[in-house]
């Protein structure tokens, strides 16, 4: 073998054991990536759905592709400044303390800050990242829970409404992270989801579930939400829960519900 043909063979051998040490890496899961990290803080950012904004402190999500949406956070700048709104990245920081997720925040848009204590894990997959997500919402504790729906219904290409409907229905789960789906339900960009959020508010049970899907309800698209609540309100067998139906359509611009509420005030 002359030097040339030994110099290729071992550049190949290089390359090939290169590519072989790396591949374990590459074929982990997301998340035997985070559980990898015991305690510390783990960031990682994926591909916000349509319609999702941020300036790395607040966020803003679309509705429908129309001008009502949802805000979290403060807009700071005031009138004569407009606020730069970016189409994503979402943003994660999962903080781990003995091997447990105890928080998941979330952000939009923005630059991370300069942080050599934290493990970096990159872009990854929107799906992959809300199939994690998803999972640490039906079997995490309530707070990391909570975070998790949040950031799992701003990734791309995911459909968590499944999730959200088993989490709000699974007895075996606090208040706090039922009305969490509830909310979040209402805002799955997309989907039609009065009707399950209609079942909600008419199985018998836990009156302040049910009084947020009605509310839920009354954030969605008027033709989705008008019709619902102005069958809620004149059918609930609860009476305290009929009234939070009202009041709803109150709030609600739509001339539909204007004149019901005009109708029902006329016949007394």
């Amino acid at each position: 073998m002359n030097a040339t043909t030994k110099g290729i063979a071992l550049a190949i051998t290089l390359v090939l054991s290169s590519s072989l040490a790396g591949s374990p890496a590459r074929s982990q899961s997301l998340g035997s990536r985070i559980d990898a990290v015991r305690d510390g803080r783990v960031r990682l950012t994926f591909a916000a759905r349509s319609g999702v904004c941020g300036n790395g402190n607040s966020w803003y999500r679309s509705r429908d592709g129309g001008r009502s949406g949802q805000f979290n956070g403060m807009w700071n700048g005031g009138n004569d400044v407009e606020n730069n709104c970016e189409q994503g990245p979402v943003r994660v920081v999962v903080v781990r303390e003995a091997g447990d997720t105890k928080e998941i925040r979330t952000y939009v848009g923005g630059r991370w800050r300069a942080d050599t204590g934290i493990t970096d894990l990159g872009a990854v997959s929107a799906v992959a990242a809300g199939t994690w997500l998803l999972r640490q919402a039906e079997r995490g504790a309530d707070r990391p829970s909570r975070g998790a729906l949040t950031a799992a219904t701003l990734a791309d290409s995911v459909d968590a409404a499944a999730t959200l409907l088993r989490i709000a229905k699974d007895d075996s789960r606090s208040q706090d992270v039922k009305s969490s789906a509830v909310n979040w339900l209402g805002e799955v960009v997309g989907e039609r989801v009065s009707s399950t959020l209609d079942s909600i508010a008419y199985e018998p049970g836990d009156r302040e579930l049910r009084r947020t899907a009605i509310n839920t309800i009354s954030r969605r698209p008027a033709d989705e939400a008008v019709p619902a609540l102005i069958k809620m309100a004149e059918s609930l067998p609860d009476k305290e829960l009929r009234r939070t139906a009202v009041q709803a359509l109150a709030r609600n611009k739509d001339p539909r519900a204007m004149a019901w509420i005009a109708g029902k005030v006329g016949s007394r």
